[in-house]
């Protein structure tokens, strides 16, 4: 029924003059929000025609999307925020066709293979690493080590060390993604441990400090980025930006950038 309304002559001659728009998306990620803000109010005073773009942001996963719709002839003043973008946030922007940092990390790992250690994600990133049809090319195994003696008897983590810097911990991150990659015999492996809360935070370890570690067997020294933060949220959102943390970190590995902001 809908194809024959899209195409019946009543229905054509009403859209007949619709303004075709083109839509665009630029994708950033280590920045907030307000400070996209700042710098499309730079642009209201040095991109002309920028009044033609129909500009807005949104914070998702914990990465900002500026999503810009506009009419063909208005493609110059779009090119000219683009590049403003670009200038101002070289670091931060990702992606300026629309791909997802998950698409660009699936096309970097193939012909690797990818192993994942994880604590407090409980199994969210070797979900998300595989949520592609042809995952199997290059995911070889995912160890949800919650415990501490898990952490220890599957991914080979010095007990010792544990008790001298604690499960969440940038040591004890680094010790699981080498324990994940040795196990697994895997080229790459990417290690999430923290506090998801919304319990078990302390002083020195609040609720939302994530430690991650990423590792790839490309020669002697290993090549390892690793990041630990504080992310905000619930326990849902935490474990959630964990994991895009954890993409992000294996897309700057795999691009031999450094670690992300």
């Amino acid at each position: 029924m809908w194809p024959a309304a899209l195409a019946s002559s009543e229905l054509q001659a009403a859209i007949a003059g619709a303004t075709h728009y083109e839509q665009r998306m630029l994708r950033l990620f280590g920045i907030p929000e307000s400070t996209i803000a700042t710098t499309l109010r730079e642009a209201e005073r040095s991109v002309e025609g920028l009044d033609r773009l129909e500009v807005t942001t949104c914070l998702r996963r914990g990465e900002v999307e500026v999503v810009v719709r506009h009419e063909p002839e208005s493609e110059p003043a779009y090119e000219r925020l683009a590049a403003l973008i670009a200038e101002r946030h070289p670091r931060a922007l990702f992606s300026t066709d629309g791909s997802l940092v998950d698409d660009q990390v699936a096309e970097l790992v193939q012909g690797l293979r990818l192993a994942v250690a994880e604590s407090c994600t409980g199994g969210l990133m070797a979900a998300r690493l595989t949520e592609r049809a042809g995952a199997s090319a290059y995911f070889v195994a995912g160890l949800v080590t919650y415990s501490d003696a898990a952490k220890a008897a599957l991914l080979g983590v010095d007990a010792s060390l544990i008790e001298r810097h604690g499960a969440v911990s940038p040591e004890v991150a680094d010790a699981m993604a080498l324990g994940a990659l040795e196990r697994a015999q895997a080229d790459v492996s990417v290690a999430i441990t923290g506090v998801a809360g919304p319990g078990g935070g302390s002083e020195a370890k609040p609720v939302g400090y994530v430690c991650l570690s990423v590792v790839r067997a490309d020669g002697e020294p290993l090549t390892t980025l690793a990041r630990d933060l504080r992310l905000p949220g619930d326990r849902a959102e935490i474990r959630d930006r964990s994991t895009t943390m954890g993409m992000h970190l294996l897309r700057a590995l795999l691009r031999g950038e450094d670690a992300p902001l």
